[in-house]
């Protein structure tokens, strides 16, 4: 004889509707692939009524310590509840309340996801040696808080990117709980690889008569059509997403809290990402803006996103200011979600730091990011994925960097010269091994494949658009040729012609053939979209490159000219020399100095009586101004001799000089200060960082300081707490 199965536990509104699971992503040219899941769930105590999982089983007791330190952490003193609960563990090992509880806080407060695993890992072990929870026995125990462990644990498991143990976590609950956390599969089957399985889950939920599971649906088809490669299909499914969730949040209480509120940004970050995919920037720009003007708990940095299509655009006014925008979002996360992204914060204001030449503190900064990866748990690409497209800004960092140290070394003195030498010899082994690092990653068809494709998923990620030809000389001319062979015939869209063209044009001026070089950039730039400026960039300095190797001066001079138009430090980063004459009505040693220091200069190839690029000097003594104009006569960027040093200031002394007490400046060193003030100024793009401390920019030393208020806040917490 049979026996019927009872039914499942309904889980009430509240809870239903606490979370939200969303896929967040910014792919291809633009930034890394990331599907980000939404902090506002049902596993923060906060989201149950007051009590609810403690007193919702009469034979369920509990201790007055134990329903302290539940109300301290639905107040949200987190330092206070974790010194509380600490003491009860302390007391009591066997509180399933209290390691429930200490585990939400090391997620939440600190951000340390395996003590916090450990931790759940306990309480879900104490209740259900406790309770042996069954469908039959469910109305004997407290099962709502055993289904909040559960669903909590298995938060923490995708975010430590264990997988196959959150499927089975969730597979565990939905054998005793309604509703089943049907949505919440697709999103780690598709992180192992598994689409068809997925999709089902995903249209699934797509389905439901439940609001919370359809938007889970909804946004879990957008990450998985991200993933297949998909371009107008995961547009659609993305804004649809996006759309869903927008019109959910005009019911929001204008005054609720972030994490009370609909979770809208992290779909307007997918669907601009889509757009991007689908070559609509004024779209992509205008969902990411959309995001921007809500405050929500999310790794999905809607400035972050701005930054990076601002650059790209050769907007940097306008990126400078959503790196400040990027760093103060960040600072209003919690820290689990503030330290998830960290990485990919820095290799942001890396790229930028690229951009304006400021190398030094680049390179700085994108170390920090690969000593320091991002848990990729709430991604859809890989720690290895992400480290490889870091290593690859790092090597294009490192490269511009011993550029601007071969310029430097012509005015620098000799110690500072010999130094300069042996580093380069250094730099070649650090190149050596990030590019080993990221043909490691590349030892896979797809990914390859992907890497190249623009504004898809799959490959490395984040790369630009105007960096993935960097790729060319790590993976060789033959390889790249046959990848992009592979690529074309994956596409079917003409309006992605021009920028593979341009990739062909990279494979050829790096084989050597500049007549195919030199047609494949002409076709290229015909057609490529205005607003790959950078990319157009350096094609324009590809064809410069191979028309001036044929022969074809005229056509390389306003080849160059439009590079340098366009983005002045793409010169700069390809070691490229402009072929330039020099006008001078100056006067004095220091001008005398200065003309000998260009004659040197690795940037120019000076010919006075050829035409080219001109470099007029003008001014008396020690107050010079260089200016570089291109062929046709227009001003590309000036620059005026520094002013003294103040001795006392680091900031202000000439490269190599020593601080403290100096002698006085002579001759030599103003013209060195001069030199190099206009190389800084003639190959990098003005992106307006000279007179801003990068600091500011960095975001470290301001997310530490609010890490400090944190911590007094809980100090202040408890005096208070041992004064009542």
């Amino acid at each position: 004889m049979s026996v019927a199965k009872p039914a499942k536990r309904k889980l009430s509104s509240v809870l239903r509707f606490a979370g939200v699971l969303a896929g967040v992503f910014v792919i291809g040219a633009t930034a890394s692939a990331v599907f980000a899941q939404d902090p506002t769930d049902p596993t923060d105590p906060r989201s149950v009524p007051t009590g609810a999982p403690l007193t919702q089983a009469k034979d369920f007791a509990r201790t007055p310590a134990e329903d302290e330190i539940w109300q301290l952490y639905q107040d949200d003193k987190l330092l206070t509840a974790r010194r509380k609960v600490e003491a009860l563990l302390k007391d009591n090992d066997d509180s399933i309340v209290g390691h429930f509880v200490f585990a939400q806080i090391l997620r939440r407060a600190e951000g340390n996801l395996p003590k916090a695993m450990q931790q759940m890992g306990k309480a879900r072990e104490l209740y259900e040696r406790e309770y042996k929870p069954t469908v039959i026995n469910l109305e004997s125990t407290p099962w709502l808080l055993h289904r909040e462990i559960l669903y909590a644990a298995q938060m923490i498991a995708g975010e430590l990117e264990r997988h196959e143990y959150q499927l089975q976590l969730l597979d565990y609950h939905d054998s005793l709980y309604d509703p089943r956390l049907t949505a919440e599969h697709a999103w780690p089957l598709m992180l192992l690889g598994r689409y068809d399985e997925a999709r089902k889950y995903a249209q699934k939920a797509a389905e439901s008569s439940d609001e919370f599971q359809r938007s889970l649906g909804r946004n879990a088809m957008c990450a998985i059509e991200g993933e297949a490669g998909t371009r107008e299909q995961r547009f659609t499914a993305c804004l649809s997403a996006y759309d869903d969730a927008a019109d959910r949040a005009r019911g929001d209480d204008p005054f609720a809290r972030p994490d009370e509120v609909t979770s809208v940004t992290v779909h307007a970050y997918n669907a601009a990402l889509a757009a991007m995919t689908a070559l609509r920037p004024d779209e992509a720009e205008r969902l990411a803006q959309a995001g921007a003007t809500r405050i929500e708990f999310t790794p999905a940095n809607p400035w972050r996103l701005l930054v990076r299509l601002y650059t790209d655009q050769g907007r940097m006014d306008e990126a400078v200011q959503a790196l400040r925008e990027m760093q103060a979002w960040r600072r209003k996360m919690p820290p689990h979600l503030r330290e998830q992204v960290r990485a990919e914060t820095d290799v942001a204001f890396a790229t930028v730091l690229l951009i304006a030449g400021e190398t030094k503190t680049g390179l700085e900064v994108v170390d920090r990011a690969i000593a320091n990866p991002d848990r990729r748990g709430l991604t859809s690409s890989s720690k290895e994925q992400a480290l490889g497209a870091h290593a690859l800004l790092r090597r294009a960092l490192r490269q511009t960097h011993a550029e601007v140290e071969a310029e430097r070394a012509v005015w620098s003195g000799t110690a500072e010269s010999a130094r300069i030498t042996r580093d380069a010899a250094q730099r070649r082994l650090h190149d050596w091994a990030d590019a080993e690092r990221i043909r490691g990653v590349l030892n896979d068809d797809d990914r390859l494949v992907a890497s190249f494709r623009m504004y898809v998923a799959g490959g490395l990620e984040p790369v630009p658009s105007w960096l993935i030809g960097d790729l060319v000389p790590i993976l060789g001319a033959g390889v790249s040729a046959v990848v992009l062979d592979m690529v074309r015939d994956a596409e079917d869209d003409a309006a992605l012609d021009p920028y593979y063209d341009a990739f062909a044009a990279e494979i050829a001026i790096h084989r050597g053939k500049r007549k195919d070089a030199l047609k494949l950039a002409n076709q290229a730039l015909d057609t490529l979209p205005e607003f790959e400026a950078l990319l157009r960039a350096r094609v324009a300095a590809i064809a410069g490159e191979a028309a001036m190797g044929l022969g074809q001066d005229q056509a390389a001079l306003e080849f160059l000219a439009t590079a340098m138009q366009r983005d002045a430090g793409v010169i700069r980063r390809r070691g490229l020399a402009l072929p330039a004459k020099i006008q001078s009505d100056a006067s004095g040693p220091v001008a005398k100095r200065v003309l000998e220091l260009l004659d040197d200069s690795p940037r120019f190839e000076l010919d006075d009586n050829a035409a080219g690029f001109t470099i007029t000097l003008s001014g008396t003594g020690r107050q010079l101004e260089l200016c570089l104009l291109e062929p046709a006569g227009g001003v590309l960027g000036c620059a005026s001799t520094p002013p003294e040093p103040d001795p006392d200031d680091p900031a202000t002394q000439p490269t190599g000089a020593t601080t403290g007490i100096t002698p006085e400046l002579d001759d030599n060193d103003y013209a060195s200060m001069t030199a190099e003030a206009f190389h800084a100024r003639a190959f990098a793009m003005p992106v307006g960082l000279s007179n801003i401390d990068l600091g500011s920019l960095d975001g470290t030393a301001t997310i530490s300081d609010e890490a400090n208020r944190e911590r007094m806040q809980g100090l202040l917490d408890r005096v208070k707490s041992e004064s009542e």
